[in-house]
């Protein structure tokens, strides 16, 4: 994974592998959230997308970046179900945090989904806890480089707190 320290470094990386400034593939986005729509229904934990998980597949969706080229390691804006549990694992999260959230992504290398809230947050549901990534795909990219990330649990509801602290 390259040195990522700020916005910059990030959409370099990405254009390193196809993106740029405007890019559209949405008329791809239907046909990619309808795949994942269907794995999780069938799964009893629909999820649907929304205009935060569409906006952001619509400029990502299908980019592979490489983040380990030796052990073919990547990062796929396609969303799709990496582990049985994961829907289960994505509607824990979402109650806990009071928001929808949809699959946009996976890291190869570590066998995680990357999930869009309806704000536009990131998290990263790993088999060993979900994270906070960030308030946009930069800081995202950005924590996922310089991990250990924060705990998704410091942004559930909670009647004593405000959600998002």
């Amino acid at each position: 994974m390259p040195r990522l320290e700020n916005a910059r470094d990030v959409d370099a990386w990405f254009g390193d592998h196809g993106w740029f400034p405007g890019r559209d593939v949405a008329g791809l986005v239907p046909a990619m959230t309808a795949r994942i729509v269907e794995e999780y229904g069938r799964e009893g934990f629909p999820v649907e997308p929304f205009a935060a998980a569409d906006a952001f597949l619509a400029e990502h969706g299908g980019l592979r970046l490489t983040i380990d080229v030796r052990r073919d390691e990547h990062l796929s804006f396609t969303p799709r179900t990496v582990w049985r549990d994961d829907p289960a694992e994505v509607a824990e999260l979402s109650r806990g945090l009071g928001v929808r959230l949809f699959p946009v992504g996976v890291d190869s290398s570590e066998g995680s989904t990357v999930l869009v809230d309806e704000r536009g947050r990131f998290f990263y549901l790993h088999h060993t806890g979900a994270s906070y990534m960030g308030a946009d795909k930069h800081e995202a990219m950005i924590a996922l480089a310089h991990a250990p990330m924060r705990d998704a649990e410091d942004f559930f509801v909670r009647p004593d707190r405000p959600a998002g602290r």
